[in-house]
């Protein structure tokens, strides 16, 4: 069971969709990408209409660990020879922006979910990766980014890590994404927003000037616009797979004796693929996660579950050189990340122009979404964005099919 529904609770349950209706945006997903593209749509003042499978915030964000970072999984310097120099440096500049951006539009509802800034270690997992760090910290400074070399005694004194050196970035945060989800779609629903539970969508097709989502009850939303915000499960709408597909394990354990190391921890992650993660709780816990294996199924993911425990305790011994204080719960969650790290935001090339996605990929799904819904607004009101390029669909080079083709439907 994932730390925040235990600490949370489901809250109160959203009805199903009964009858078919109309509206002018059908957002699909209700998860905290959801949320944050639903807040930003009430602002054209069309009426929007929510649909997800399960409830606000019960899937991929009850499993998120929410380290909030500007650090993508992909290094600078790999990402400037994947694209090039200016995009990559944009993708950065963007994700440090993105506090700033969070801060300023949701001062109550961040309160609410107890954010908190936290500085980001970045650690080198043994010595040799130390010259890959020391280049990626000279890479990210040359763009004005602000970061420090720690060695390993600094590390070790401020953090009891045991490892080489590592990048520090004063810039990082962490929150309780269900608690935030929830604030931010009940805001929502008081300016109009419907919100509906239970209420899978099996497919999209077209409907006269519009689009008509069918559920799996036989209900349907016509709209507008659609937007695809729904995690992993969003390729059940694109036309061929643009990412792959993991499952991360990530466990949280007993309030330790003293809450203060908990609430002194930075964010941490290393260098290693896959990487180890972790943070503490605003109660004082350690909060970690790691050991992605590929996705086969959800059963067999949390078959895996107990093996990957044991396997986080033994990395976290081997961080701090003591045991893993005592597991209170534990669970698995699917993740899907592209080779280049970035995400994809905006209309899939080939496909309808007025199916939106949202597919805020790999290990920066929220600060990406920050951006996305800026950028979906603005493709929903007929403007590009500058970050199209970036986090576009258009930096990938594949064939597609022809718009006037167009029909996407849901694997049963």
């Amino acid at each position: 069971m994932p730390y925040w529904l235990l600490r949370d609770g489901t809250g109160d349950a959203h009805a199903s969709l009964r009858e078919s209706i109309s509206c002018d945006i059908a957002v699909i997903g209700a998860g905290i990408t959801g949320a944050l593209i639903t807040d930003a749509l009430v602002a054209t003042g069309r009426s929007i209409v929510v649909l997800d499978a399960r409830d606000v915030a019960m899937g991929s964000t009850s499993a998120t660990t929410a380290l909030l970072q500007y650090e993508i999984d992909t290094h600078l310097f790999d990402l400037t020879r994947m694209l090039d120099a200016d995009r990559a440096m944009r993708a950065y500049r963007a994700c440090a922006a993105s506090f700033g951006m969070l801060e300023r539009r949701f001062p109550d509802a961040l309160r609410l979910a107890r954010y908190q800034r936290r500085p980001s270690f970045y650690l080198a997992k043994d010595p040799k990766a130390i010259p890959l760090l020391r280049a990626e910290l000279e890479a990210r400074r040359s763009i004005g980014l602000e970061c420090e070399w720690m060695d390993a005694a600094e590390l070790a004194e401020s953090t009891g890590c045991r490892r080489p050196g590592a990048i520090r970035s004063s810039l990082g945060a962490e929150l309780d994404p269900v608690q935030f989800t929830k604030t931010v779609f009940f805001d929502a629903e008081r300016h109009g927003v419907r919100v509906f539970a239970r209420s899978r969508v099996k497919g999209i097709e077209p409907h006269g000037t519009g689009l008509r989502l069918v559920t799996m009850a036989g209900t349907s939303v016509t709209a507008q616009h659609v937007v695809v915000c729904a995690g992993f499960e969003s390729g059940d709408f694109l036309s061929r797979e643009w990412a792959d597909i993991n499952n991360t394990f990530a466990l949280v354990t007993e309030p330790l004796d003293d809450a203060r190391r908990a609430h002194a921890l930075p964010l941490i992650w290393e260098s290693a693929r896959p990487y180890l993660y972790l943070r503490g709780t605003p109660d004082g816990r350690v909060m970690m996660g790691g050991e992605d294996v590929p996705f086969r199924s959800a059963e067999a993911r949390d078959l895996l579950l107990p093996r990957q425990v044991r396997r986080l305790a033994a990395g976290y011994r081997e961080l701090f050189g003591w045991d893993l204080p005592p597991v209170a719960c534990a669970w698995g969650g699917s993740f899907a990340a592209t080779d280049d790290g970035l995400p994809l935001i905006g209309p899939e090339p080939g496909g309808h122009p007025r199916v939106l996605f949202a597919l805020c990929l790999g290990g920066n799904g929220i600060t990406y979404s920050i951006h996305a819904a800026e950028m979906l607004r603005e493709h929903v009101e007929g403007r590009s964005h500058p970050l199209d390029d970036v986090f576009g669909f258009a930096r990938r080079a594949y064939n597609f099919r022809s718009a006037e083709n167009f029909s996407a439907r849901a694997k049963d």
